[in-house]
């Protein structure tokens, strides 16, 4: 029995050859992929993501330029052909003239030949009618990686349990008053990152250090949400969870029962090419192929903050996620249309305070994103 190769043409868009192999690998298949000098990085990313041996995968590395002349590109890509293998070919990546001149080459051969219309989960087979389902789906971790992202999810998963936010999410929207604000933005300034290590001190503001002040009134406010303990001590992750952290695991609860997802995080940091990225993402999930990636916030104080929020979530769906990342901004901030035309400027789409005090516009935040999963 001939030896069967599946045959990847590699450009920056890794998923569909990632999704191919997933879908269509069997024990014992060898990967062959076929990339030009820039998309070296993205070969190696499916390589990686893989886990492929060097026995089991061959990369045809073109020369520069080489993938513009027909002849040489052909001749370079015969050489590790073989009579004695049968070919399964993935014509969805690489350029026009590449695929053009893969099909070419390769139909000299044993081999069949297929295409994938991503985004769609479907796989066409040329001169044929017929379309068969993807059905892999892929986890976070495998897409970060196609993108050659190194990430860390946060040590927590969540602080409270669903029906503490539920609750949470109704004092917050319906019942919180301006002192417990003011005292929530005193946590947020000066304890967010370091927790309250001993709250009695802290509220008579005795002994404090350098960068500590006093916050009047934070054991009532502790008793009103019912977050008290007997240690006198709130963590840094419930720090955290009170300034905001709590709108994210509300969140994260609400898409985890009302979106099918394919897998789902909380607080994700990233790395690309030595580079850390300082801000976590909020909540990440992963729903028919594609990435979801929402930004949590509980107000917005001004166009200035809006803006750095904006131009934040668009940055890090240009420069890392490509073309199938779908961004999203949180928010219970008042109901602007303004926000909203400029997220959507931007491809990022925003949803604020109204979306999460009226069930019928949270199905249709809900259908948006069915939606995006069906493209």
């Amino acid at each position: 029995m001939k030896k069967r190769v599946l045959v990847s043409i590699i450009s920056k868009q890794t998923i569909p050859n990632y999704l191919f192999i997933k879908d269509r690998q069997k024990q014992g298949d060898e990967m062959l992929f076929i990339a030009t000098q820039e998309m070296k990085n993205e070969a190696d990313w499916l390589n990686q993501t893989l886990k492929c041996t060097d026995n089991e995968r061959e990369i045809i590395l073109l020369a520069k330029n080489q993938e513009e002349k027909w002849n040489e590109m052909t001749a370079a890509i015969a050489e590790h052909l073989s009579r004695d293998k049968h070919y399964v070919v993935n014509l969805t990546g690489g350029t026009k003239y590449m695929s053009l001149a893969v099909y070419h080459l390769f139909r000299n051969y044993d081999s069949e030949f297929f295409y994938i219309p991503f985004p769609r989960n479907v796989v066409l087979k040329p001169f044929q009618n017929e379309e068969e389902a993807i059905n892999y789906r892929l986890k976070i971790d495998e897409y970060l990686s196609l993108y050659g992202l190194k990430f860390n999810y946060l040590t927590r998963q969540t602080v409270r349990n669903k029906e503490y936010s539920e609750l949470y999410f109704q004092m917050f929207t319906q019942i919180f008053k301006k002192e417990d604000f003011d005292i929530l933005s005193k946590i947020r300034e000066h304890y967010r990152n370091s927790g309250i290590k001993d709250i009695n001190k802290v509220e008579m503001g005795f002994n404090l250090k350098e960068k500590e002040i006093p916050i009047p009134g934070l054991n009532d406010f502790l008793d009103k949400i019912q977050f008290g303990n007997n240690e006198n001590v709130l963590s840094k992750y419930e720090t955290q969870y009170l300034t905001g952290g709590w709108f994210e695991e509300y969140v994260y609860n609400k898409i985890k029962e009302s979106i099918p997802v394919d897998d789902i995080a909380i607080g994700v940091k990233l790395k690309k090419e030595g580079a850390v990225f300082n801000n976590d993402l909020d909540v990440v999930f992963t729903y028919q192929n594609h990435l979801f990636v929402i930004e949590c916030k509980t107000g917005i104080d001004s166009n200035k903050m809006f803006n750095e929020i904006i131009y934040k979530a668009a940055a890090i769906k240009e420069s890392m996620f490509g073309l199938p990342a779908h961004t999203y901004i949180f928010a219970l901030y008042k109901d602007d249309e303004q926000l909203e035309k400029v997220a959507k400027s931007m491809s990022i789409q925003y949803f604020g305070k109204k979306y999460f005090t009226d069930s019928k516009l949270w199905n249709q935040c809900v259908e948006s994103i069915l939606n995006q999963g069906k493209r």
